[in-house]
């Protein structure tokens, strides 16, 4: 008995209809399949496509990540900001701050060439210092950050004036001594001077020709042209208070100065208010009021920062170092022997290009002079450096001492009789006059070495043994030559002064007389020190003080940085992310 209601037929003797059937019913699935699959991998390529443009880690800075699309919104928003002030540089030129103006604009528009390393840093840092903010104590409030948008969405009133100045003259003093003040009697010329400019303007005259004839300042040759000016311009902006509320056209003055008198005209008008290109661009990339509050909020914490930096750390009376120092400079990249060279020339014709024309009696005379210098130089503890600078007609080394560093003894960059005489010397030694085509020198070679490292080494060693010769050593063999010239002394180190590793090692020194240790400088030198003084609590002179609020800044922050665990992606890290 069968339960089959049908033979099982094999291939060959199939209906052909049913093979037909099989063969259709296999295409479709293949073609579903090939369809799964495609579909499968559109997902997977989307899905990688979203992540990369916007979920993919850029940085993390402790726990706190950020992706792509945080970056993007931060590279707008920067964008938007440095082409906005390209913009508003741009409608200011045409005037004597077209050549400052221009370079602010290469400026920014280089930094747009790197604006997602720029906006990287700008992340991180942020990040940084708002952890950092609790820690110190510094604090900002919304007012604040409402303040700044309000002033960065704004462009001041600007005002186009046209200058003349009438200089009081002062008199003549000797070179070296500080300039006289002018006189009131000077001032009273000027005065009259301003006021004769005036009347020819007022009778008709061009002011830009008026300018052209009897300014005294730069902008003469611009018809007095300054250009647009805002209040708060470091050069110009006390004129837009001068012309106050005068109308287009108005001549103001004379107005005195500390330098004389000055004829001010309004040449236009240019009312502030919103900045349109900044608003239309943020608004074309899409940047929302958050992500342009937060970056906002950074750039108030990071000024925020520098007060504190310049007020808190900064102090006026703080610890210091007096030091004097040997500087190395990088010498060739593979180790040669090299000579350390300096002379005296003393030419026949003083000052002049060309020797040739001098005579034998001003040759020989030239030489009695030269035979005289030696001596000077012979003599025990010669002061080279006043005598280079009071006899010496070569510019270039007459202010070093006569020193022209160290060279290579086989070089062909001398002329033949110099190259002969280093060739000759040993250290130490002191050359008879050499006559070349330039006079007669009195050569010395100082010191010879294999390579700067080498050098500074054997320093330290020679130095600790005579910590009392620091001097002498400088003035023979330190390349920097305004403090070679004082025994090597550079005065009193305050912290966030010098480059880090130079502040480290001058700090590590405790007890005058103390020698540090070679400290080199990538690409710049390898600095010695010796400690001649310490104290705790010594005031910092202003100038000083100044330069150590604006320089020293990016060293602190980098201090606070550094305990941070910060990691970037190498492809969207700033060269000068830190």
């Amino acid at each position: 008995m069968s339960f089959r209601n049908r033979p099982i037929l094999d291939r060959k003797h199939r209906p052909r209809w049913q093979d037909e059937l099989r063969t259709q019913r296999l295409i479709v699935a293949g073609f579903a399949i090939a369809i799964a699959l495609a579909l499968g991998i559109f997902g997977a390529t989307a899905w990688s496509t979203f992540w990369e443009a916007n979920l993919r880690p850029v940085a993390v800075v402790g726990g706190t990540e950020f992706d792509r699309e945080q970056l993007a919104a931060r590279e707008h928003v920067l964008t938007a900001e440095r082409t906005a002030q390209i913009a508003d540089l741009q409608s200011q030129v045409g005037g004597a701050r077209d050549q400052i103006i221009q370079q602010q604009v290469d400026q920014l528009t280089a930094g747009l060439s790197s604006v997602t390393g720029d906006a990287t840093k700008s992340l991180v840092d942020g990040q940084v210092l708002e952890v950092g903010a609790a820690e110190l104590g510094i604090t900002i409030t919304d007012k604040q950050v409402d303040a700044e948008i309000a002033k960065r969405r704004t462009r001041p009133t600007r005002v186009g004036i046209s200058l003349i100045v009438i200089q009081a003259k002062a008199a003549t003093v000797p070179a070296g001594q500080p300039a006289a003040k002018p006189t009131e009697a000077a001032f009273k010329v000027a005065q009259q001077a301003a006021a004769a400019a005036l009347k020819r303007v007022n009778g008709g005259q061009a002011f830009a020709n008026v300018a052209k004839a009897v300014s005294t300042d730069a902008t003469a040759q611009t018809g007095g042209k300054i250009g647009l000016v805002a209040e708060g311009d470091a050069t110009y902006g006390a004129y837009v208070k001068d012309v106050g509320s005068a109308p287009k056209g108005k001549v103001v003055g004379p107005i005195r100065t500390d330098l004389g008198y000055i004829l001010l005209k309004v040449e236009e008008r240019v009312p502030g208010g919103t900045d349109a290109t900044l608003v239309q661009l943020l608004n074309t990339n899409g940047v929302g009021g958050d992500a342009y509050r937060d970056y906002i909020r950074d750039q108030v914490l990071l000024a925020a920062f520098k007060v504190h930096f310049s007020t808190k750390v900064v102090a006026a009376t703080q610890a210091q170092r007096r030091v004097a120092q040997i500087f190395i400079a990088a010498g060739p990249a593979a180790p040669v022997h090299e000579v350390r060279v300096r002379h005296v020339l003393v030419q026949p014709l003083p000052g002049q290009q060309d020797q040739t024309p001098a005579t034998p009696k001003q040759w020989a005379a030239a030489l009695a002079k030269a035979t005289a210098v030696r001596a000077q130089l012979a003599a025990p503890n010669a002061d080279w450096f006043a005598i280079a600078a009071k006899e010496s007609s070569d510019p270039g080394s007459k202010d070093r001492g006569g020193d022209l560093g160290w060279q290579d003894p086989t070089s062909t960059q001398f002329v033949p009789e110099f190259g002969a005489a280093i060739k000759k010397l040993k250290v130490g030694a002191l050359s008879a006059p050499v006559r070349t085509q330039f006079g007669y020198h009195l050569i010395a070679v100082t010191a010879e070495r294999e390579s700067p490292s080498q050098e500074a080494a054997n320093l330290v060693i020679q130095l600790r043994k005579a910590p009392d010769t620091f001097g002498t050593v400088a003035r023979q063999v330190s390349e920097d030559a305004a403090t070679a010239a004082k025994d090597g002394e550079l005065g009193w180190v305050a912290q966030y002064e010098l480059d880090a590793a130079l502040e480290t090692a001058i700090f590590a020194l405790d007890k005058v007389g103390d020698i540090s240790e070679p400290i080199a400088v990538p690409g710049g030198g390898t600095y010695i020190y010796k400690l001649l003084e310490v104290s705790e609590s010594r005031a910092v002179p202003d100038a000083r003080l100044k330069a150590i609020r604006s320089s020293g800044f990016e060293r602190w922050l980098a201090d606070i940085k550094r305990p941070a665990k910060i990691w970037i992606d190498p492809q969207f890290a700033s060269s000068t992310t830190g």
